[in-house]
Formats: structure tokens, C-alpha cells, sequence
């Protein structure tokens, strides 16, 4: 099954794109409490801007204390797109890791995949753009996600074989299946699923 990820971040492209709107959606904080309001669409490292309703003065929320924030569909209820405030391992060799930063949840499970999208442009002289989409994963009590794949317009299933079947290694099966190319970065959330269908059927 090849699951081509692009389209899931069109929403995510639009809302950050626009600073200036805000979308109906729901905090959650560390403590586990929550409120639902309105909440800016261009996400900042160190505050949230909040509102409680329509028309009233947004609040400044330190992003320390939210988990997550989902952008709530028209029933306001069901999430459309969520972020996490967490941390990543940085580099190849992903022995240091960054400071805290909102990253778009794909897959949430044992193993929960997250996305992050950049923009580089050319020069000042040169307004071609290039866009890249960073994948990571971790799990519950893990101090940082790890890269997984790079996706940009050359060799993307670069990165995902050769970390891939690290990260996966307690599930043999699975990394067999990535070093064999059986599952390539198309089948991010594929390998995904049946790595944490497995690990469920492990703890049973």
C-alpha cells in the first residue's frame, strides 16, 4: 500500500501560511486540563495566542506548558490537524538534541510519527524555492524523536532505510522489510500501523 503523505499538510500549509487568522481548536496542557477557544494559526516556539471567544483579547500561553494542540473540524470537535511541543535528536548521527518545537502528528500509537516542513530559498537573487518535510519518531518516555526520513526531490528513501530499521530493530520482520525496500518512505504510516499493531499484540 503506498500512502503518498503530501496532501495530509495541505491544511497545515494554509494555516501557517496566514498569521494573521485563527482557527477553532482545543489546548491541552501538561497537567492533562484543557480548554477549547481560538487559537492563532502561526504557531510561535514560545507562546500560543488564545481566545476564549470571538472578538475578545487574546491571551498569551506559554507553549511549556501545552502538550497539544489540535485544530478542531466543523463539528468542533473531531481534530483536523494536531501538534505536539516536543524535542528531536538532531543530525545524522542524532546525538544532540534541539530545543522544545511544535511538530504535526501523522500517526499517534506506541510509535508516534511526526512531520515537520521547511521552506529554503535560493538567494536573494533567485526566488526558486525548495520544500523538504523532516519525519521523526518516538516513543512514550523517550527523551527526543529521532529522524526516520527526509523527503525533498532526490534519493528520499535515503534516510528512511538506513534509520529505519534501527529504530524498528526489536521487530525484525519490519526492519527486514524497509532493508528490502518491501516498504519505502511512500509507507511511512503503513510501517507505522503494523509496528504498533505489533507491539500491542506484545503486551497482551
Amino acid at each position: 500500500m503506498k500512502n503518498l503523505l503530501l496532501p495530509l499538510f495541505l491544511f497545515a500549509c494554509s494555516i501557517v501560511a496566514n498569521a494573521e487568522k485563527y482557527g477553532y481548536g482545543r489546548l491541552v496542557f501538561t497537567d492533562g486540563t484543557s480548554r477549547i477557544g481560538l487559537l492563532e494559526t502561526k504557531l510561535e516556539n514560545d507562546f500560543v495566542r488564545f481566545k476564549s471567544v470571538e472578538g475578545s483579547e487574546p491571551e498569551k500561553i506559554a507553549s511549556e506548558k501545552i502538550k497539544t494542540i489540535a485544530y478542531l473540524k466543523n463539528d468542533k470537535k473531531t481534530p483536523e490537524v494536531e501538534y505536539d511541543y516536543i524535542k528531536v535528536y538532531l543530525g545524522w548521527r542524532q546525538k544532540r538534541i534541539s530545543d522544545y518545537g511544535w511538530f504535526q502528528v501523522v500517526e499517534r500509537g506506541i510509535v508516534t510519527l511526526y512531520v515537520r516542513s521547511t521552506t529554503m530559498r535560493g538567494s536573494i537573487y533567485n526566488t526558486t524555492t525548495a520544500g523538504f518535510l523532516d519525519y521523526f519518531v518516538i516513543r512514550e518516555g523517550e527523551p527526543a524523536a529521532k529522524m526516520i526520513a527526509n523527503v525533498s526531490s532526490f534519493n528520499n528513501n535515503q534516510t528512511f532505510r538506513a534509520k529505519a530499521p534501527l529504530y524498528f530493530s526489536d521487530y525484525p520482520e519490519l526492519a527486514e522489510k524497509i532493508k528490502s525496500k518491501e516498504y519505502t518512505w511512500k509507507d511511512l504510516v503503513p510501517a507505522i500501523r503494523e509496528y504498533n499493531n505489533w507491539a500491542v499484540s506484545k503486551k497482551k
